[in-house]
């Protein structure tokens, strides 16, 4: 019998593409305002202002293009003309429109583990276009509980737990950021499976320290299902 009461997952880079959205949209900003500084010092100019501005906007789509729009003003001296701010917010919008690409692997993997566990899913970003991407991915059938919150820290998934009847120490968490997904789990308790992707927003790159207790690697997301079956075998 299995020893975990819950297994969750990261839902962005982990389940469906999303991150190659905002590499795109960088790059286009960048060569957009090429005639004021090199595209690459606007790209790194509008990653900088995402980062400060996570603490007031949150996450997500909408905090990017205000980022986008205050980064335009501050790099052209405040001369930029509405017409480009109404291209930035084009942007914006074409995103928040993207279709849902699921990774490999993904539906017969949850398929796999619901039929045997209670999954969740834990995702942060903006509550609007997080339940349209979930409602999207056709994946919603699997979770048990669907939890869009602000930010992930140790107490966050204790709260969740508690929320689902489950215990921490029972609890699987699964994402591509060490960050926001793995190392706070485990610090609250539960395990945490890396799951890499191609793709690593700076703001979530973290080390893993040595000898981190209850941590597993995995190639792709198949592998949670292979820790899976490894606990509750021990």
């Amino acid at each position: 019998m299995s020893r975990l009461d819950i297994i969750a997952f990261d839902a962005d880079d982990t389940l469906w593409h999303n991150l190659i959205h905002y590499n795109e949209a960088e790059k286009a900003f960048g060569n957009m305002f090429s005639h004021v500084l090199p595209p690459e010092d606007g790209a790194r100019r509008l990653a900088q202002a995402e980062q400060r501005n996570i603490g007031l906007y949150g996450y997500g789509v909408k905090s990017f293009t205000l980022s986008m729009i205050e980064t335009a003003i501050e790099i052209t001296g405040g001369t930029v003309d509405a017409a480009t701010i109404s291209k930035l917010i084009k942007m914006g919008r074409t995103m928040l429109d993207h279709g849902i690409e699921l990774l490999p692997h993904v539906s017969e993997t949850l398929e796999k583990l619901h039929a045997s566990h209670r999954l969740l899913l834990i995702t942060k970003g903006d509550l609007h276009h997080q339940e349209r991407k979930v409602l999207a991915s056709g994946l919603a059938h699997f979770f048990e509980g669907v939890e869009i919150v602000s930010d992930k820290k140790p107490e966050t998934y204790r709260r969740l737990c508690a929320r689902h009847g489950g215990r921490v120490a029972n609890t699987l968490m699964a994402g591509n950021s060490v960050r926001s997904d793995v190392l706070p789990m485990i610090e609250a308790g539960g395990y945490g499976v890396y799951v890499p992707f191609d793709i690593l927003w700076e703001h979530e790159h973290e080390d893993v320290p040595a000898d981190t207790p209850r941590f597993f690697a995995v190639d792709d997301i198949r592998g949670v299902a292979d820790v899976v079956a490894r606990l509750g075998s021990e």
